[in-house]
């Protein structure tokens, strides 16, 4: 039989993780010292397995009890996004007085139910000493805001809108219409977009809005055929997917990818079939990557604000918890396009649109 979840130690962690203690305490404590990809796998375990990561366990002393936390909760996210959303909190969090704890859910795993969220929620609102609570790429349903709200608990939804809370969010509709704008003003008719299913996350919905949107105002009849869902993210299965809405149909003139990273295979498959770019297939990808500048060809891409979400989520939730206001709060940031060779070939350098 396995342990019981509150006999759970650092060690167990570790053991789990393949590293030491030391390297689970400074993980789980935020000290740095470790990269970014280890921190995540070993919150991920120390969550998995029950053990709580908590600044204040190695804490002692009379000020301990007075100790007030911001707990950033992470959904699966690429890492390029969490850091940037990460050192915009930072920039808040490290001068408020209050202290950071951080989740890593792995919803792959654990279902996106509002039931398995509010379980979860529940655990946080045992713990008095937290003080507010960051949502990253994670939706909370307005029920459960108000069940965080009644015990004292505000909550700031980054990249998701709510009603009744607190968000700060990117307007995905605009800036994936304005991308496939973008495009047609290239004279592109025939725009492909591979991406997750719009019923996985609001954002893909969104971007796939913008996308309907984009062509309806040029008056160019959508077709279903033209999108390929693709969810893994990896090189291979977006080179997969490109080929497959090639195969679909060979009269494709551009395509627009919901990451960098899909774009980057499908430039590959892209290449394998013949096909130049941007002559033949213009290509346009999303989060404007550092390795985008360099690929070949340097790759267009939608640039989110992630910084600036982060900070303005902290922002807004540090006020919240000092002025004791949990009334609803929206800020809407807007994303802008890094142009380069992949759709535009005579580009002498980048251009910000």
């Amino acid at each position: 039989m396995g342990k019981n979840k509150g006999s759970v130690t650092i060690t167990d962690v570790a053991k789990e993780a393949g590293v030491s203690a030391a390297a689970v305490s400074k993980a789980l404590n935020n000290r740095g010292g470790i990269s970014i990809p280890v921190q995540r796998k070993i919150e991920k375990i120390a969550q998995r397995l029950g053990y709580s990561p908590y600044i204040k366990a190695r804490q002692s002393g009379m000020y301990a009890g007075a100790l007030k936390y911001i707990g950033v909760i992470y959904a699966s996210a690429g890492e390029h996004l969490t850091r940037e959303i990460q050192n915009g909190v930072d920039s808040v969090i490290q001068d408020s007085g209050l202290y950071e704890l951080r989740y890593a859910l792995n919803l792959q795993s654990q279902t996106y139910s509002e039931e398995r969220k509010a379980i979860f929620l529940d655990k946080i609102m045992q713990d008095k000493s937290i003080a507010g609570l960051i949502s990253v790429f994670l939706g909370i349903s307005d029920s459960n805001i108000a069940r965080l709200h009644k015990s004292g608990v505000p909550v700031v939804l980054l990249n998701n809108k709510s009603d009744c809370g607190m968000s700060v969010y990117i307007d995905n509709i605009e800036a994936c219409c304005d991308a496939v704008k973008e495009l047609i003003g290239l004279g592109r008719k025939k725009i492909g977009i591979i991406m997750p299913s719009e019923s996985t996350e609001n954002v893909w919905a969104q971007r796939l809005e913008g996308y309907k949107k984009a062509l309806a105002e040029n008056k160019i009849q959508y077709d279903p055929y033209l999108m390929v869902s693709e969810t893994s993210f990896q090189l291979k299965e977006s080179a997969l997917a490109t080929v497959e809405l090639i195969e679909r149909e060979p009269g494709v003139d551009a395509i627009i990818y919901g990451s960098d990273v899909q774009a980057y295979g499908g430039m590959e498959a892209l290449k394998e079939l013949n096909k130049r770019i941007p002559e033949d297939i213009a290509v346009a990808g999303f989060d404007d990557m550092t390795f985008s500048r360099v690929s070949d060809p340097p790759l267009s891409s939608v640039k989110q604000p992630m910084f600036e979400m982060g900070r303005e989520g902290a922002k807004m939730l540090v006020e919240a918890i000092k002025e004791k206001d949990f009334s609803s709060k929206i800020v809407k940031l807007k994303s802008r396009i890094v142009l380069r060779q992949s759709t535009h070939k005579d580009l002498p350098r980048e251009k910000l649109i």
